[in-house]
């Protein structure tokens, strides 16, 4: 069996979720704008987060559960470029309806990609498959941090039509990704033949605890759930409540978007190579019990010691969304592609319905108020994570084997 990462084809994936993810977070810059252009209320602003969080996590597990059977890798360029050339135009839209439209246009082609991209990355990962699963999450999280970054520098020096150069670095990540569609291919044959050799070497052994796997599983989906909540606020509720406090607070605010998000892709990279090393639960237990102090710090500080604040939390909350594939893609081996859709899906999901939930909150009790909740919610999420099975309960007992498989770097 191939052990080491093949680094241009990961890559290649990391570079496409950095391009994909990258077009979503931009969304979060353009809120303010047109909050502003079509007078919203905070329900209304949240609710363009909603749908493209929705739109592309309905559909994630379906397209998951697809690629465990046929072959959709085509799907990776095909979502790259049609997240992009959903997200570009929003600005330009007469109608609030239209935004609605292009943003679930957007989300749609966020969940043709993820799917596919973390299946492919679990095969030319070989057996550091945290640490590869990490590296391409790293590119989803370098990507949230740039496309606020790039969105404003570009409106910044052209106005509304500079968010239609959005599209150039999508156009280079379909390109690649269509040109290593071969080797996806040879990888993702290699990884079904491991799993035919590992369930016959199965036979006569005792069956697996799917009971104990199925509760398990549920405790991960409440992990997810409430841990990329968390995430979605702060995304959503950041900008608008350094625009509460004063009009001037745009850039600012846009700036702390980038350092929560930037810290969370160094988050990512040390939690995944970590993950290889030590048991799990307890890393991510331990992570996530830092964002509550440290979102308190935050709230209650200026300059220096907000920002630092700020990055610590997001380096910690975000750190733990790798985690939970590879470990959800551990409970369900015969089904990679639907354990990836599975649990992405329900992030992006649950955190645009947390978003439209905490919109209308805000509305209710205010952005203050709210705040406070996005920081006291983690403290569930650390509960939930010491309830979770160590590595060795949730993988079925197999016998040793090799598998050989030729595939080239």
């Amino acid at each position: 069996m191939q052990t080491r990462i093949n680094k241009l084809g990961l890559g290649a994936l990391a570079f496409g979720h950095m391009v994909v993810d990258m077009q979503t977070s931009s969304l979060a810059v353009l809120i303010p704008l047109l909050y502003v252009s079509f007078k919203l209320d905070y329900a209304g602003a949240a609710l363009i987060i909603t749908l493209n969080s929705l739109a592309s996590s309905i559909i994630q597990p379906l397209f998951g559960l697809i690629s465990d059977r046929k072959s959709l890798r085509w799907f990776l360029p095909a979502g790259c470029l049609l997240t992009a050339l959903g997200m570009m135009p929003v600005l330009f839209m007469p109608d609030y309806g239209l935004v609605l439209v292009l943003v679930v246009i957007s989300g749609l082609g966020s969940a043709a990609f993820h799917p596919e991209g973390s299946r492919n990355a679990n095969y030319v990962s070989g057996e550091q498959k945290a640490t590869g699963l990490s590296i391409f999450f790293v590119g989803g999280n370098l990507g949230f941090t740039l496309g606020p970054i790039m969105v404003t520098a570009l409106i910044g020096l052209m106005g509304p039509k500079g968010s239609l150069f959005m599209v150039v670095p999508a156009l280079f990540g379909t390109a690649l990704l269509w040109s290593l569609l071969p080797l996806y291919a040879t990888y993702a044959a290699a990884g079904q033949a491991v799993r035919r050799a590992k369930n016959q070497a199965a036979t006569g052994l005792p069956p697996t605890p799917k009971q104990k796997n199925v509760g398990s599983l549920l405790i991960l989906i409440s992990i997810i759930s409430f841990r990329s909540m968390v995430q979605t606020g702060l995304v959503t509720f950041i900008p608008l409540y350094f625009l509460a406090l004063s009009s001037e607070n745009k850039d600012y605010s846009a700036f702390l978007l980038s350092v929560f998000l930037f810290a969370g892709a160094v988050g990512t990279l040390v939690g995944g190579t970590l993950a290889d090393r030590i048991e799990r639960k307890f890393l991510m237990a331990g992570s996530l019990a830092i964002v509550t102090p440290m979102l308190f710090v935050f709230l209650n500080t200026s300059g220096f010691f907000q920002v630092i604040s700020l990055a610590i939390a997001g380096a910690t909350l975000i750190s733990a969304s790798s985690l939970t594939v590879v470990i959800a893609q551990e409970m369900l081996p015969d089904n990679v592609g639907l354990a990836s859709g599975l649990t992405l899906g329900l992030a992006f999901g649950t955190g645009g319905l947390g978003a439209a939930a905490l919109g209308k909150y805000a509305d209710f009790f205010g952005l203050s108020q709210t705040m406070l909740l996005l920081t006291l919610l983690p403290i569930l999420v650390v509960i939930l994570s010491l309830m979770m099975p160590g590595k060795k309960s949730v993988q079925a007992p197999t016998n040793e084997l090799v598998v050989k498989v030729q595939v080239t770097d």
